[in-house]
């Protein structure tokens, strides 16, 4: 069969416009990789894909409150000097109490009277002196006196506070007790005091505070505790500010 020329035309005319076609469609979509990122069923294994998480919301719950029973440091009421100044001893017994099992809401006041006699003596003999004691001779007398572990942290955050807490870990506070604003305290407040740190909200840090018997569960924000923190200074008769610390108290 012979085509006729203009036959011949159309079909040359046809495979050029498809070749073109073909052209121009790899030209203008070209092949792409595309990367999928791996996924572990294998908890222990991390996934490439990583989303920003707090790290309070991996480690701390929201809330804590230990069951540490309360007493003030004048169990009976009996503000004399050495109960004026029994802050210290009051916290350390408070702590004691807790880690012995103890599970009464508040110390019998005999038991309170019996131990604060008791480290007020230890201090005497090991100190030279009871009234007032700083963070590094707390923990001495802890340590010799209850068969606890203790350690002082100068790095006083929230987020320490709640790491400890968690660990079922009690913290002891000193401050300057007149820069606490603590309703309860006699006028203008202790110049150096020390309470027990049980808890923590999301809006407040739970205290046993010894300085008032209204001290069970009471509450301070975290600043307000952090600019009121500091040791005892011996030399000068002061809680030095710039000296930041904490107590921790564990078994």
């Amino acid at each position: 069969m012979i085509l006729k020329k203009p036959s011949l035309i159309i079909i040359l005319l046809a495979v050029i416009v498809v070749i073109s076609a073909l052209f121009l469609i790899n030209s203008r979509y070209k092949s792409v990789i595309v990367n999928i990122p791996r996924f572990s069923h294998n908890p222990a294994v991390q996934n490439d894909i990583n989303v920003p998480v707090s790290q309070s919301e991996i480690l701390y719950p929201k809330s804590v409150n230990l069951s540490v029973p309360f007493t003030p440091q004048a169990p009976t009421a009996n503000w004399d000097e050495l109960h004026n100044e029994a802050c210290e001893e009051a916290s350390a017994i408070m702590s004691a109490e807790y880690f012995s099992g103890n599970e009464n809401t508040k110390l019998a006041s005999e038991l309170v009277e019996e131990q604060i006699t008791k480290l007020t003596e230890w201090q005497q003999k090991t100190f030279g002196y009871y009234l007032s004691i700083s963070s590094e001779e707390t923990v001495q007398m802890i340590e010799a006196n209850y068969n606890l572990k203790a350690k002082i942290i100068t790095d006083v955050t929230e987020e320490n506070i709640k790491n400890e807490l968690s660990q079922n870990h009690l913290i002891l506070f000193p401050a300057n007790g007149q820069l606490l604003g603590n309703p309860n305290y006699k006028r203008p407040g202790p110049k150096y005091h020390m309470l027990v740190i049980r808890g923590y909200t999301a809006s407040s840090i739970i205290t046993n505070d010894p300085g008032t018997r209204n001290g069970l569960n009471y509450p301070y924000d975290f600043d307000t505790l952090y600019n009121a923190n500091g040791n005892w200074n011996h030399q000068t008769e002061k809680v030095d500010l710039s000296k930041k610390n904490m107590v921790v108290v564990w078994k």
